[in-house]
């Protein structure tokens, strides 16, 4: 297998990819073999074609590989299989049982047994000689030993490490492997009725199955050269599938460094790999950790590249650190664990996670639903915080500008395009400086609202259709309250007092031109419970107070309402203006920081 960048792709049969002196690695941790019945009836169908001649050859699909270690005069090579798992572990099972059949006919049977053996199940070389060409996952290994010495016995030199033997001895593999000979011995020994064939003719059936194993049956290889991502190749190969995860590419990268011991392996997994994985909230949690993780080590990394650039950082990591598999694994795990509690608690709201004067101000960015692209950044302040690599007081006034900038650009509307180029330098350029973050959190194109672009989308800004609405509108409640706010908020909609429709107790109230302009602004917008906001309806104002004045458990909706006997433009303004200097306040423009007055 090449190790150049590109990506070399060509037709394969069994025939040479077994053929080769080389082993085979499923990752240790990845899922097991389950194919079952119906998968492994499909494949023989597959085969019967080409065993009828209805099609000379038939193409099985992909297989994915990374080449690991190449082979050399006395060691067999070793590919980490991306994708194929399970279609090869099944051809090889197909092969073990055809050559465990074989041998009940005679002297050519066991020559055909022997010839298989050799040349496509084990490996040749000196060091790894007569081992297993195919290394399943770890939990499948004791099946697949199970499977080799009772099809090879004592009567071939077969070497199994038993150090990595682990799982249970009966599953999915061991019962695959008992449907696949139900097939063998029904098309070479009993393929009339039932009727079982003599030796000759058992042995000719037995060859010619062989050969169409071996040469009939047609494979894509993939072969991934190091500047490929292999996440994107299997998405890929996979649209309509499963797909394989960038987690359980990092995962086979971390562990595989445990092939050799199968116990220690398993131990590690559980003590070390299984508490990292579940320390996140859930799937999409876990899946989303990589990329901001990787750009907090260099903010070049694309997604698209992102396994390979963790992969390439481990290597250098550990390059001179001449650890054994285990001290390596522990090393790399400190690593990714570095920044998770910082990314459990910005990402999932996990603010137990954070220091606790910092959690208020974590809060705030997670109910803001702040963009991913804040991730590297808000992640190494945090985890810098709780190190004590910077002071609580620094942290906290970084966050306030992270949120003032958001808000203000939520409440103009502004898309967080360049957001990402922002963000993912910021610590390298900034750090936990708050003027340096002031300075350094716009360029050209990405801006900080000031105060007069602030005021101005209080006042006539459509508030009621911005992403921010039920954020800045629960963040008055939360103050206008002091200290009798809720801790949790109840379901919330967002009610206009002014109703969008126009009717004609509020033409008497408000002109059209004035309902027009007013309607969506903050001013006239207030949070409600879904069932006050049902029961209000198109309602007059007088109908309306009535109903909410006493009612809603949001403090600021019931103080309108309370307050104004009437509700009409010039109520609508002053409404906003109150709205605006606190938000101004609440929301500062941080200009100290730039000199400004």
């Amino acid at each position: 297998m090449s190790t150049e960048e590109k990506l070399g792709a060509d037709p394969v049969t069994l025939n040479v990819r077994l053929g080769d002196d080389v082993q085979l690695y499923c990752p240790l941790f990845q899922r097991p073999y389950v194919w079952g019945k119906a998968q492994i009836d499909r494949l023989w169908d597959d085969i019967d074609t080409v065993r009828d001649e209805t099609y000379p050859r038939r193409f099985l699909g992909a297989l994915v590989f990374n080449e690991d270690l190449p082979a050399t005069a006395t060691q067999a090579g070793r590919y980490w299989i991306i994708d194929g798992q399970q279609r090869l572990t099944t051809m090889v099972l197909t092969l073990v049982a055809l050559a465990a059949h074989a041998q009940h006919f005679g002297d050519a049977g066991k020559e055909i047994a022997q010839d298989i053996f050799e040349q496509y199940l084990v490996s040749r070389k000196k060091n790894s000689k007569n081992q297993p060409k195919l290394c399943p996952t770890l939990t499948d290994t004791r099946q697949f030993h199970d499977i080799m010495r009772s099809a090879f016995g004592y009567e071939f030199d077969l070497e199994i490490d038993m150090s990595r033997e682990a799982g249970d001895p009966d599953g999915d593999m061991t019962r695959a492997y008992q449907i696949i000979l139900k097939h063998i011995v029904k098309r070479t020994s009993k393929p009339q009725d039932d009727v079982e064939l003599n030796n000759d003719e058992a042995v000719t059936n037995i060859e010619s199955l062989r050969d169409v194993l071996l040469e009939c049956l047609e494979f894509v290889e993939i072969r991934l050269g190091s500047s490929h991502d292999p996440n994107e190749v299997f998405d890929r190969l996979n649209n309509e599938g499963v797909k394989l995860g960038i987690i359980d590419l990092v995962r086979n990268d971390i562990l595989k460094r445990l092939d050799k011991d199968g116990k220690q392996a398993l131990k590690l997994y559980q003590n070390e790999w299984k508490p990292f994985e579940e320390a996140f909230s859930d799937s999409a949690a876990k899946t989303g950790y990589f990329f901001p993780f990787a750009l907090t080590v260099d903010s070049t990394v694309t997604k698209a590249s992102t396994f390979s650039a963790l992969s390439r950082r481990w290597a250098e990591t550990l390059e001179d650190k001449n650890l054994d598999a285990r001290g390596e694994l522990l090393e790399l795990m400190s690593d990714l664990r570095s920044h998770q509690a910082s990314y459990n608690a910005i990402h999932s709201g996990r603010l137990d996670q954070v220091e606790s004067e910092l959690t208020e101000y974590v809060r705030r960015l997670v109910d803001l639903n702040r963009p991913g692209s804040t991730y590297p950044y808000i992640m190494q302040l945090l985890t810098s915080a709780s190190s004590g690599e910077c002071s609580t007081s620094a942290a906290i006034e970084c966050l306030r500008i992270m949120e003032s900038f958001l808000v203000r650009r939520g409440l103009q509307g502004i898309e967080p395009t360049g957001l990402h180029a922002i963000f993912k330098k910021l610590w390298k350029e900034a750090g936990s400086d708050p003027a340096a973050v002031r300075r350094k959190i716009v360029s050209s194109t990405v801006v900080f609202p000031d105060d007069s672009s602030v005021a101005q989308a209080i006042a006539y800004g459509d508030l009621y259709h911005r992403k921010i609405k039920k954020y800045v509108m629960l963040e008055y409640e939360r103050d206008f309250t002091s200290g009798d706010v809720l801790e949790t908020f109840p379901p919330t909609t967002v009610d206009h007092l002014m109703p969008q429709n126009h009717t004609d107790d509020w033409k008497r109230e408000v002109s059209a031109e004035d309902h027009k302009r007013l309607l969506n602004t903050w001013g006239n917008l207030v949070p409600l419970s879904p069932d006050a906001n049902s029961t209000k309806g198109c309602k007059s104002w007088s109908e309306a107070r009535r109903l909410l004045q006493s009612e809603s458990v949001f403090s600021t909706t019931k103080q309108v309402y309370m307050h104004h006997e009437s509700w009409n433009a010039d109520h609508i303004q002053r409404r906003s203006k109150k709205i605006e200097a606190w938000a101004l306040e609440r929301w500062p423009y941080f200009g100290g920081y730039l000199g400004e007055q």
